[in-house]
């Protein structure tokens, strides 16, 4: 006897939720490994599917990586929100920067979009969206502890992420947590007194997040 159609249905809605999550977990090890520059019939090649049935899930790689990053980006977001409520802003502001460095020594994939090298813009805007208001009540408690330059922009602290970011994957294959060492240094250089103190202390402008 055929089967009947809600059974189909419930069949199919299986198999789809079963390939999507295979999809999903051969993507998220692929990305952290080889980073974004690999294509959805790489991810297909790895995890032992068709490429239709990669497709038929995710039809653009570019959805694909916005999906799969949603989830460390909430993490990175919630770790500078609890980074700023830290109650030594300090201890708080080096606990980010070193939470951040270690998310993107273990993740490629994560490093880039970071850094803005994914293809997708509309994953990097992403990026940009969800990690803004906490790195904004990060960076403003620093300043009004005296952790950082009150000069310091909230858009600065990116360019931090990216000297940690490409420090790790510079020396990921010699000395993975090198980049410890320049994270104190750069704590360090912060933290120096400046001999003017006033509007325009910093050299250079700021890298815009809006």
């Amino acid at each position: 006897m055929p089967l009947a159609s809600g059974t189909l249905v419930r069949r199919t809605q299986r198999d789809a939720d079963r390939d999507r999550a295979r999809i999903m977990e051969t993507a998220r090890e692929v990305f952290a490994v080889y980073g974004l520059d690999v294509t959805l019939e790489d991810i297909a090649s790895f995890g032992g599917l068709s490429i239709r049935t990669v497709r038929r899930a995710f039809p653009t790689r570019d959805e694909l990586i916005e999906v799969l990053f949603e989830q460390a980006l909430g993490d990175l977001a919630a770790a500078a929100e609890k980074a700023a409520e830290h109650p030594d802003a300090l201890l708080g502001f080096l606990g980010f920067l070193s939470e951040s460095a270690q998310m993107q020594e273990r993740n490629s994939g994560l490093r880039m979009l970071l850094q803005g090298e994914s293809t997708g813009t509309q994953a990097a805007e992403t990026a940009r969206t969800r990690l803004l208001p906490g790195l904004t009540r990060l960076v403003e408690r620093a300043r009004e502890s005296g952790v950082v330059p009150v000069e310091m922009q909230p858009s600065d602290l990116p360019a931090l992420q990216f000297v940690l970011g490409n420090m790790s994957e510079y020396a990921e294959n010699v000395e993975p947590e090198l980049w410890q060492r320049y994270l104190a240094i750069l704590l360090d250089g912060l933290q120096l007194p400046s001999v003017d103190c006033g509007p325009g202390a910093l050299p250079g402008g700021r890298l815009a997040l809006e």
